[in-house]
């Protein structure tokens, strides 16, 4: 066995990633806390890049309305990320209510991509098997 994967498996997973990042936003306050201030945006990052560092994926595991909410959760946190230092304590960063207004709008990309769940991670799936 290589360990390869198909182009579709990796789309599949990268919804996955991004649903599991909309989750962790939407937590708000918390995960600034458990994550840190400069984990709390590079998590993010990690699958959806700040509109200084490219486009957003054209991925066609993501249904229209999932990838404007994701689009529009992006703008929130790229105008977080550049209204913030680039170093601030955790406590610092929530005071700004910024980690509140993101929530709100990770709340609304996660409702909508629960509604179709999680791809498998394993075999290739034209819809969501998965509940979240």
């Amino acid at each position: 066995m290589t360990g390869d994967v198909s182009t579709r498996i990796v789309e599949q997973r990268i919804r996955n990633r991004m649903q599991d990042v909309a989750d962790m936003l939407a937590d708000g306050d918390e995960q600034v806390h458990r994550f840190g201030f400069s984990a709390y945006f590079e998590l993010f990052y990690d699958w959806i890049p700040h509109r200084d560092d490219g486009i957003f994926p054209d991925l066609p595991t993501l249904m229209e309305p999932e990838k404007l909410a994701l689009i529009e959760l992006s703008r929130v946190v790229d105008d977080a990320c550049d209204d913030t230092p680039n170093d601030m304590s955790e406590s610092d960063f929530v005071a700004t209510g910024w980690p509140k207004r993101i929530a709100i709008i990770a709340q609304r990309a996660l409702d909508l991509m629960r509604e179709r769940g999680r791809f498998d991670e394993e075999v290739e799936e034209a819809e969501p098997s998965k509940p979240f």
